[in-house]
């Protein structure tokens, strides 16, 4: 009983004096530090414990690549694209250890190629211009680099190439406004790109231009419709859709509708008659399809409706969805 005894009094004594030693050291870095708590004493000196053994050059160049890298946006479409512009913030002490002569700008230069290169091989949209700031703050502590601020500003990105796809860019929006289409619109005999289906519904034949439900046909009165007109209005010139195939709108020669303005694309979007309903999908354009101001994702399609509005890049087109009427098909002869 006795040596159990000794033995908790001995480990008590221990604890204390290491509790002691413990508010003794955080003392001594509260004063070294000059910090108002010993929890702030605390933060710093695990930090420069923690960083001390990683101080190397080698390990400060790869956190300021890091520092950058790590910064790029990701789109609706899951698409994703580098800033163009981008502030990383570096301690005094640690700009001769990233460039001998202490150039600011040289660095910056040097940054602004590593995030680029890192972006096309990644499959990230690159901008045209991509600037890195590098800043001395003397607030940051010796061989620590937080993340780079990153700036979105508008301008053109260069096509993601992935082999020989080129990665949509329909939710590339840009908040100075839509931007101008450059690249020459695709030729006439260019094949629409297969599109996802609506998930809902039967899938029935593309050629189908009525919905025949179970009938007798020997009854007289029996009628079916027809399927329905689609007219769309741009500006004072009013074009009716062939039912037969995929209509693209764009500034493609073979559009339906004939487009001037320069932030509509070549392939911009499609409508088509299937299963007696008409539809529309945006073809990955640069600046957007919205119908009624609302979005359409990109290559699938989506119900139209008459006196809705359809917006390729902000240029509006009335939709006008005319139902001809029924036939009796008693007046209808087989063939």
């Amino acid at each position: 009983m006795s040596s159990t005894i000794a033995s908790l009094t001995m480990n008590l004594l221990i604890l204390a004096v290491f509790a002691g030693v413990v508010v003794l050291g955080l003392r001594v870095a509260q004063s070294v530090f000059k910090t108002d708590t010993k929890r702030a004493a605390a933060t710093e000196l695990a930090a420069k414990l923690v960083a001390y053994p990683t101080g190397s050059s080698g390990v400060l160049r790869r956190r300021f690549v890091r520092a950058l890298t790590g910064q790029h946006l990701i789109m609706p479409s899951g698409e994703r694209l580098a800033f163009a512009e981008l502030t990383v913030r570096i301690a005094p002490e640690d700009l001769e250890r990233l460039d001998p002569d202490g150039d600011v700008e040289r660095l910056g230069a040097d940054g602004a190629k590593l995030y680029a290169a890192h972006a096309r091989r990644s499959g990230w949209g690159v901008p045209a211009d991509v600037t890195v700031h590098v800043e001395i703050d003397p607030g940051l502590r010796s061989g620590w680099i937080p993340p780079a601020r990153a700036i979105a500003r508008a301008g053109a990105f260069e096509p993601v190439e992935t082999g020989s796809v080129e990665i949509p860019r329909a939710d590339r929006r840009k908040p100075l406004g839509w931007e101008v289409v450059t690249d020459d619109p695709e030729p006439a005999t260019a094949e629409p790109i297969p599109l996802r289906p609506v998930p809902s519904g039967p899938e029935l034949d593309p050629a189908a231009t009525a919905l025949f439900s179970a009938f007798d046909a020997d009854d007289e009165a029996l009628t079916v419709n027809v399927a329905p007109t689609l007219r769309l209005r741009h500006g004072e010139h009013v074009v009716e859709v062939p039912r037969e195939g995929t209509a693209v709108l764009g500034r493609v020669g073979r559009s339906v509708v004939r487009f001037t303005e320069p932030e509509v694309s070549g392939r911009h979007a499609a409508v088509r008659l299937r299963a007696g309903r008409w539809e529309v999908a945006d073809l990955g354009s640069t600046n957007g399809t919205t119908l009624d101001g609302e979005p359409i994702e990109s290559e699938r399609w989506t119900p139209l409706r008459s006196g809705a509005v359809l917006a390729l890049a902000g240029v509006p087109l009335d939709v006008t969805i005319d139902v001809t009427g029924t036939v009796n098909l008693a007046d209808v002869t087989s063939r």
